[in-house]
C-alpha cells in the first residue's frame, strides 16, 4: 500500500471495470427468435417448435454478461486538442463525467452454463427440465465516492459524503428447474417453472450507514454493517482484516450445499388478433438461505483523523496518506467477535413484457420488449426494439436495439439455424459499432507501447450461445400450428384458427369455416341451406330463413307482413292476407270478398252478416236502415223508395204509391190555395233523421274526409231531398275547441262543403244547398270532457223552406 502506483492502479481499475456494463442478465435479442428451443428461459410460456430437444452440456446454453449502469469508456478517456486524456486530467471535463453517474454505480457480472437441459411435448403441453450453474455478482459504488475522488473537499467545512450503498453481493449456485406450458386455446398459452437453488458460495454486505464528514481541520468517518460470507473454502478473518487466512477444501466440500432455496418463473402469451402476440413473464423470483460454513463479520467505525486539509485527486502523496489512514482505521473497526448466523439473499427478478406483430405470413415481424430488473432497492429498466426474420423454417434471425441502455452506437443480433436435427444459436446484445485505437501506455508508463481497439461508446456486452439436438421438428408450411404430416388442409390462410387436423374451425358445422362465417351459430336444421357466408338462405327475402319458411314463395308485396313461419299474416282470419286485406278487422267467420271486406250481396251498404233484408232492390239503395231493410219513414207500409207521399200521417189509408186512397163520393172541385210559409215546418220523421245525422256523420281526425260508415245516413238524407224537391237546407259544420279558432272555422267549413259535395253527387240540386262553417263558436256540450267534445264535432241540417201543400 506504500507504493504510489498502487493507488493509481486502484483508480484506473475502478474506471475500467465501470465500462463493462450489463444490466440485462438475459439476452434480449433472443426473446423473439421462436425457433430457439431454450427461449423458455426468458418466458416459460414459450413452446419450442420441435417435439423434443436436448441441450448438450455446457454448450447447450451458455450466457455471460458484465458491466455497469452508468458509464462508457468515452466518458473516462477521450481526445482533447489532439491528445488522449483521462477525465481526471486538469483539462478534463469533471462535471460531464460526474453527471453521467447514477446515484449508485452498479457493477454487474452474470454467468450461467447448462449442465443438463431437455424438453418434450405432450399434446398441447410442453415439459422442460434444466440443471444450470450460475454466478451472479454485483458491486455497488456510491456516487458520493466518485464525488470525493473527482472534486475532493472543495469547502472548508461540511463536505458530507454518503457511502451506504458501498457493498458487494456475489453468489455461486446451481439451479434445477422443471417447466410446464400449456396452450389453453388459440389465444392463450400459459407457463411456469419451479426452481430449486443449491447454493455453493456467497459474499455480501449489509450496511446500516457509512458517512464521511470532511472539514479542513478534521475528517469524521462513521459506519455500521455486516460482511456475510459462506463457501466450501474456509476463511479466518483477522482482527485487522489484513491477516485473513484461507483454509483448504476438497472436491467433496464443493459438492456439499452451503445453502438451499427456491424460485419460480411465470409467463403467458396472448393473441387477441391475427399476427399480434402479447407476452409477459416474471423470471428469477427466488431466494437462497445460507446456513453452512457461515461467517458474519460485523464492523462499527466511528473515528476521526486530521492532517489532510483539502483532498485533491491529482496530489498523489495526498492520496497515499489518505488511503493508508483509511485502511488502517477500517481494519481496526472490524469486530473481534465473529458469528455464524444463517442469512438469506435473493436472486435478481426480471419482468419482461413483449409485443410482436407479424407480416407476410409471419415471415417478418417487429417486436418491442420492456425489461425491468431489481437488485436490492435498485431498479433498472430497458426497452428493446427488434426486427425478426423467418424466411424459411430452418433459419431465424433478429436485429435489435436497446433504447434505454445504449447510446445509438450499439445493436443486438441473433442467429438461429437448424441443420438436420442440430440447432445452433448465437446471440448478443450491445454489440459495439464504434471503436478507437488506445495506446495503453498512456494509462501508465509501466504499460507496454501497445495500441488496442476499444469500443469507446458502448456500455457493455451480453452474449449467449447454444447447441441443441431437436427432434420431431414441426414443419408447418401454412403456419397454422399443425405439422404438415398431420395437416389435412395444408393451404390454410395465415392466421386462421384451425382444428387438430389443421382445417379451419367450423364451430357450427354448417360447412363454412369460422373465418368466413358471418352467422357462426347456424342451427343444425339449416346446414343444407346456407349461403357462401354461412348464413341460412332466405330465397323469398321475407326475413324468415328457408329452413323455417313454410311459405317459401312469399310475394314481394307481403314482405314485412309475414309470421314466424314465413307465411303472410291474416290477422282477422278471414282468409285474405293482411297485405291484400282492405278491411283488416273483419269479425271471425264472416264471409268476405277478394279484398277481405264483408260480402254485401245486395249492395245496400250493409254487409250480409248484419243484413236482415239480403234482397234489397237496387232502387232502395240509400233508403235502408242499419239492418239493411228499406226505410218506411211515415210507417204507412210503403217503403220510402216507392212512397210518393212520404209524409202520410199515421192512420191514413194509403194506396200502392203511399198516398191517401181516394174517396168514392164526388166532391166539388177545389182550387188550390197557395199560402206563404212564414215558418218552415219539418215533419217529425225528418227531424229524427236530421238529429241522427248530427252525430252519425263522422270525419277522419283533423281532416274533411267523410268516413265510410257515414254514407248510409247521407244516402238517406239525399233520398229525402230528392223526394222533396222544394226543400232548401243549410249545412252547418262545427268543431270542438281543440286547436286555434281560425283553423277550427276553416275545418268546419271544409267539412260542411264535403257533405254538400256528397249530396250533390247523389243527385241533389246544388242550388238547394248552402254550407257554412262555425268552428267552435256554438258548442252544444262542455268541451272539458271527451264526450262533450265529441258532441260538439257535428254537422247540422237546417231546413229553410217546406213543400207547398194543397187544400
Amino acid at each position: 500500500m506504500k507504493n504510489k502506483y498502487t493507488i493509481k492502479f486502484i483508480l484506473v481499475f475502478c474506471y475500467l471495470i465501470s465500462t463493462f456494463v450489463v444490466n440485462s442478465q438475459q439476452v434480449n435479442t433472443m426473446y423473439f427468435m421462436d425457433n430457439v428451443p431454450t427461449r423458455n428461459y426468458l418466458n416459460p410460456a414459450f413452446q419450442p417448435l420441435g417435439n423434443f430437444y436436448i441441450g448438450l452440456p455446457v454448450i447447450g446454453y451458455s450466457q455471460f454478461s458484465f458491466g455497469n449502469n452508468s458509464l462508457v469508456i468515452n466518458d473516462i478517456i477521450y481526445k482533447q486538442n489532439g491528445q488522449t486524456i483521462l477525465f481526471k486530467n486538469p483539462n478534463g471535463d469533471y462535471t460531464k463525467f460526474f453527471n453521467t453517474l447514477k446515484p449508485t454505480i452498479l457493477l454487474n457480472s452474470d454467468f450461467q452454463v447448462n449442465l443438463l437441459d431437455f424438453g418434450f411435448r405432450t399434446g398441447k403441453s410442453f415439459w422442460s427440465f434444466s440443471l444450470t450453474e450460475k454466478v451472479d455478482g454485483q458491486l455497488g459504488i456510491p456516487k458520493d465516492f466518485m464525488k470525493l475522488l473527482i472534486y475532493g473537499t472543495p469547502d472548508l467545512n461540511n463536505n458530507i459524503f454518503d457511502f451506504k450503498n458501498f457493498g458487494v453481493d456475489m453468489s455461486v449456485y446451481t439451479e434445477a428447474g422443471i417447466g410446464f406450458s400449456r396452450k389453453m386455446n388459440d389465444e392463450w398459452t400459459i407457463g411456469g417453472k419451479l426452481k430449486f437453488n443449491y447454493g455453493t458460495a456467497n459474499i455480501s454486505t449489509v450496511n446500516q450507514n457509512i458517512d464521511l464528514s470532511a472539514n479542513i481541520d478534521e475528517w469524521k468517518f462513521k459506519g455500521n454493517g455486516v460482511l456475510n460470507y459462506t463457501s466450501p473454502l474456509p476463511v479466518t478473518f483477522g482482527n485487522d482484516f489484513q491477516s485473513t487466512t484461507l483454509g483448504t477444501s476438497t472436491l467433496s466440500d464443493w459438492l456439499k450445499p452451503m445453502g438451499m432455496g427456491a424460485g419460480v418463473d411465470l409467463g403467458f402469451t396472448f393473441k387477441p388478433i391475427n399476427n399480434l402476440t402479447i407476452s409477459g413473464a416474471l423470471t428469477d423470483l427466488g431466494f437462497i438461505n445460507w446456513n453452512q460454513n457461515v461467517k458474519n463479520v460485523a464492523y462499527k467505525a466511528d473515528f476521526s483523523f486530521t492532517g489532510f486539509g483539502s483532498f485533491d485527486i491529482n496530489n498523489v502523496p495526498n492520496i497515499q496518506n489518505f488511503a493508508d489512514t483509511i485502511l488502517n482505521k477500517l481494519s481496526s473497526s472490524f469486530s473481534n467477535t465473529q458469528t455464524s448466523n444463517a442469512y438469506t439473499t435473493y436472486t435478481t427478478p426480471k419482468l419482461n413484457l413483449g409485443l410482436e406483430y407479424g407480416f407476410f405470413e409471419n415471415k417478418l415481424s417487429v417486436g418491442l420488449l420492456s425489461r425491468t430488473m431489481k437488485h436490492q432497492d435498485i431498479y433498472s429498466e430497458e426497452l428493446t426494439a427488434s426486427v425478426n426474420g423467418r424466411p424459411i423454417d430452418w433459419f431465424n434471425m433478429s436485429l435489435s436495439y436497446s433504447v434505454l441502455n445504449g447510446r445509438l452506437s450499439n445493436m443486438g443480433a441473433g442467429l438461429g439455424i437448424r441443420t438436420g436435427f442440430v440447432h445452433w444459436l448465437l446471440s448478443a446484445d450491445y454489440i459495439p459499432l464504434n471503436y478507437a485505437a488506445l495506446p495503453i501506455n498512456q494509462l501508465s508508463s509501466n504499460f507496454p507501447s501497445v495500441t488496442v481497439p476499444i469500443a469507446y461508446n458502448s456500455q457493455g456486452f451480453n452474449f449467449a450461445l447454444g447447441v441443441n439436438l431437436v427432434f420431431g421438428y414441426r414443419k408447418d408450411a401454412d403456419k397454422d400450428g399443425v405439422v404438415d404430416r398431420k395437416d389435412k388442409c395444408p393451404e390454410t390462410p395465415f392466421g386462421v384458427i384451425v382444428d387438430k387436423k389443421g382445417c379451419p374451425v367450423d364451430t357450427d358445422g354448417d360447412g363454412v369455416p369460422d373465418y368466413l362465417d358471418k352467422c357462426p351459430k347456424t342451427p343444425k336444421e339449416a346446414y343444407s341451406s346456407v349461403d357462401e357466408k354461412g348464413c341460412p338462405k332466405d330465397t323469398d327475402g321475407d326475413g324468415v330463413p328457408d329452413y323455417l319458411d313454410k311459405c317459401p314463395d312469399t310475394p314481394k308485396a307481403a314482405i314485412g307482413h309475414v309470421d314466424k313461419s314465413g307465411c303472410p299474416l291474416d290477422t282477422d282470419k278471414d282468409g285474405i292476407p293482411d297485405y291484400l286485406d282492405k278491411c283488416p278487422n273483419t269479425p271471425l267467420n264472416v264471409k268476405v270478398d277478394s279484398v277481405g271486406c264483408p260480402v254485401d250481396s245486395d249492395g245496400d251498404g250493409v254487409p250480409d252478416y248484419l243484413d236482415k233484408c239480403t234482397d234489397t232492390p237496387k232502387a232502395a239503395i240509400g233508403f235502408v236502415d242499419k239492418n239493411g231493410c228499406p226505410l218506411d219513414t211515415d210507417g204507412d207500409g210503403i217503403p220510402d223508395y216507392l212512397d210518393k207521399c212520404p209524409n202520410t200521417p199515421k192512420g191514413i189509408k194509403v194506396d200502392t204509391n203511399g198516398c191517401e186512397e181516394a174517396k168514392a163520393e164526388t166532391k166539388p172541385e177545389v182550387k188550390p190555395e197557395i199560402k206563404p210559409v212564414t215558418k218552415p215546418v219539418v215533419q217529425t220523421e225528418l227531424k229524427s233523421l236530421f238529429q241522427k245525422a248530427l252525430q252519425g256523420i263522422q270525419f277522419e281526425s283533423g281532416n274533411d274526409k267523410i268516413l265510410n260508415w257515414s254514407h248510409k245516413i247521407l244516402n238517406q238524407i239525399a233520398g229525402v231531398l230528392i223526394a222533396n224537391p222544394t226543400y232548401l237546407i243549410e249545412i252547418r259544420g262545427f268543431t270542438d275547441n281543440v286547436g286555434k279558432s281560425e283553423s277550427n272555422k276553416n275545418l268546419s267549413l271544409k267539412r260542411a262543403n264535403a257533405v254538400k259535395k256528397y249530396l250533390v253527387s247523389k243527385g241533389v240540386d246544388v242550388s238547394r244547398i248552402t254550407a257554412n262553417g262555425y268552428g267552435d263558436t256554438l258548442p252544444v256540450a262542455s268541451n272539458k270532457t271527451a264526450r262533450g267534445r265529441s258532441q260538439n264535432r257535428r254537422v247540422e241540417f237546417i231546413v229553410s223552406y217546406e213543400e207547398i201543400t194543397f187544400h
